[in-house]
């Protein structure tokens, strides 16, 4: 089976090649609003606790229920799992004797962690190019396998090091504005590759095949996986405080890849409705576009991402049958899962042995973890990571709740990342001591499984990738699933899988959200006694800012004030369009928002007769759509008035325009 495993793997990388993400935290909203932020400390990704239940009004085909029948079984089989492992990660960024290597795996093994995940740097092991030195971390991982007797997980970060003369400048990925991928808060300049540089790929890949040849010699069964990792958050993934990847390599391979899907430019045009003279001056849009030409580029990407890490996998196999290729990503469904570029995980998995899953602390994992049961085959290992104490919601109950949860929902390891031993790990050791008690032992709790009632929950990614966030499936899912029980996610991979079809012209917030006033035909404006005056922009907030102090339109946020805040649609063309819109209050503690369209100045009915507008609090979440015929030049407003008062108002938007 592996034979053929390899062999497809041969024929995929004969079809592409190595020379084929981007999230900034958000700012923190007006003071009044309940939206949560989070630091990026140690090597800790940004958070994005999706956690707003929505009473989803399916009100397109995206989201559907059905019951397990004998017709329509869930193809979901039952976990067996018959070890686990509680896995706790230690850095190796910068030097650490080895004394107090050992006292860090002693504590952790007294407290019930039965394996270690060492992090081997490549620019530590190669820092001059083709001469490996592993001298250092042998003697760690010896005190694990061979003096504790505990398993071993091995992760390899495949970043380099500014000025290091392994790789040039030209190897790196690149923003925008042409930037090198530099950062990671535990060193600072740590570079990502770009997965378009044949030089870098095969280099980063010639590491990674040495290194699992020499470790597999010398430990064998005694390795858990081995685990690549490309971001400087130490995943497997485009790193996400930015937009990446903009480096000339990248830039040269979007228009080859262009130019193989649609063979002339003027293919191209018809199915962007562009007027494009050539290829080659196609700028790549942003990482965020929810456009056609956004999904073009979302897709390029995954298939870069994909290449390297099919690569990867095929260089162990090659010299280490047996053993297991795992990767890790942060998550495959939140706001900045678009910049990652890790919604398609079940394509990107597809020769992985473990996937593993970072969650904050306040996700709801159970969702999480029914998602990546059901996109992935039985055969894979599922893992959860329990992230640092510095997270947003880090509480001894989230994070108990987290550990307990994930193995319960057939995660065979938890591992626990970014903790020193220090006043923080002594506050949740009784966390990790009745995990460990729980799941480790001779009568671990019965793992929840798919039965004859299990219902279904289907989710398009192209959805999911033009707004940017699950809130909606998440509401649908908490409808589904009675006392925690399993509910089976089919994915529709619609995005990753098809071109854009001819005339593709689609407008969405937030996926075209931009710092400038037309981009995308979005405008940014305060509805202030019937005028509509222009926002401006504030670059330090990454937001626009209108008449009043919450008069505020962020990536994916509404927040009126006295006066009304108005996303505004600028028609390009003459046509019919449907207008699909989603909106949800980030806070109960308020009298929620009054959402309403109107059409050059005009409400649109949506609502009831009294007003024309939805009241969207908390608990009741607004989805709908409305068609309307329009002409070119006609403005569309989506609005948001305060209600009663402006506490607590800040409300995710998403809406997405369609020509029939």
């Amino acid at each position: 089976m592996r034979f053929i495993k390899c062999i497809l793997l041969l024929l995929c990388f004969a079809m592409i090649t190595p020379a084929f993400s981007a999230c900034t935290p958000q700012k923190t909203p007006p003071a009044d609003s309940e939206a949560e932020t989070s630091a990026t400390v140690g090597e800790t990704a940004p958070e994005t606790d999706i956690e707003i239940p929505t009473d989803t009004n399916p009100v397109t085909d995206a989201v559907t229920e059905s019951n397990t029948s004998e017709e329509n079984p869930v193809p979901v089989e039952p976990i067996s799992i018959n070890e686990r492992y509680f896995i706790f990660r230690i850095w190796n960024f910068t030097e650490r004797s080895l004394d107090a290597f050992k006292s860090t795996v002693n504590t952790a093994a007294a407290d019930g962690f039965n394996a270690i995940k060492v992090h081997i740097p490549w620019y530590r092991a190669e820092s001059t190019a083709g001469v490996y030195d592993y001298a250092v971390f042998d003697d760690m991982i010896d005190y694990v396998v061979k003096e504790k007797g505990l398993k071993v997980a091995i992760s390899l970060d495949l970043t380099r090091r500014k000025g290091d003369t392994v790789l040039s400048e030209d190897d790196i990925m690149r923003d925008p504005s042409g930037n090198l991928c530099m950062g990671g808060s535990e060193t600072g300049d740590r570079l990502q590759i770009s997965f378009n540089s044949e030089s870098a790929v095969s280099k980063a890949v010639a590491f990674y095949k040495n290194a699992v040849a020499h470790y597999h010699e010398r430990y064998g069964d005694s390795v858990l996986f081995y685990l690549p990792a490309f971001s400087q958050y130490a995943e497997t993934e485009y790193w996400c405080a930015g937009e990446y990847d903009y480096s000339d390599n990248a830039v040269n391979a979007f228009h080859a890849y262009l130019k193989k899907a649609y063979g002339t430019v003027d293919a191209l045009n018809t199915a962007l409705s562009a007027n494009y003279g050539s290829f080659d001056e196609i700028d790549p849009p942003s990482g965020t576009a929810g456009n056609a030409l956004g999904q073009l580029w979302y897709m390029f990407r995954h298939e870069s991402l994909k290449a390297v890490i099919d690569q990867l996998a095929l260089a162990q196999k090659e010299v280490a049958q047996n053993t297991k290729f795992a990767i890790q990503v942060g998550c495959v469904y939140d706001t900045v899962s678009i910049l990652r570029g890790t919604f398609g995980i079940a394509e990107l998995a597809e020769h992985a042995d473990v996937v593993w899953i970072d969650d904050g602390p306040k996700m709801n994992h159970h969702f999480s973890m029914d998602y990546i049961r059901s996109v992935l085959p039985a055969t894979v290992e599922l893992a959860q990571e329990i992230d640092g104490p510095y997270q947003a919601g880090a509480t001894t109950e989230n994070y108990l709740s987290q550990g307990l949860v994930c193995f319960e929902r057939g995660c065979t390891y938890v591992s626990a990342a970014n903790w020193n031993m220090d006043e923080h790990y002594e506050a949740y050791r009784s966390v990790w001591q009745e995990i460990a008690a729980t799941w480790l032992g001779d009568n671990p709790p019965v793992v929840i499984q798919p039965n004859e009632n299990t219902p279904t929950l289907e989710i398009s990614l192209l959805e999911l990738f033009r707004k940017r966030n699950a809130d909606k499936f998440i509401g649908e899912y908490l409808r589904l699933t009675q006392d925690e029980s399993f509910v089976y996610i089919k994915i529709v991979d619609d995005l990753t899988s098809a071109l854009p079809a001819e005339g593709a012209a689609i407008y969405a917030f937030p996926g075209s959200f931009s710092s400038e006033q037309g981009v995308g035909n979005w405008y940014y404006k305060t509805l202030k006694r019937n005028k509509l005056v222009d926002m401006i922009f504030d670059a330090a907030n990454n937001r626009w800012q209108g008449d009043g102090d919450f008069n505020l339109i962020m990536n994916g946020t509404m927040h009126p004030d006295a006066a009304d805040t108005a996303l505004i649609f600028k028609a390009p063309k003459e046509g019919e369009i449907t207008c699909e819109f989603s909106l949800a209050l980030a806070s109960g503690d308020g009298d929620g928002v009054i959402f309403y369209i109107q059409h050059n100045g005009e409400k649109v009915k949506i609502g009831d007769a009294r007003n024309d507008g939805i009241l969207v609090t908390y608990d009741a979440p607004a989805d709908g759509t409305v068609t309307l015929t329009i002409a070119e030049g006609d403005e569309i407003a989506f609005v948001i008035n305060k209600n009663s008062t402006t506490s607590y108002d800040s409300t995710a938007a998403s809406v997405i325009i369609e020509y029939n």
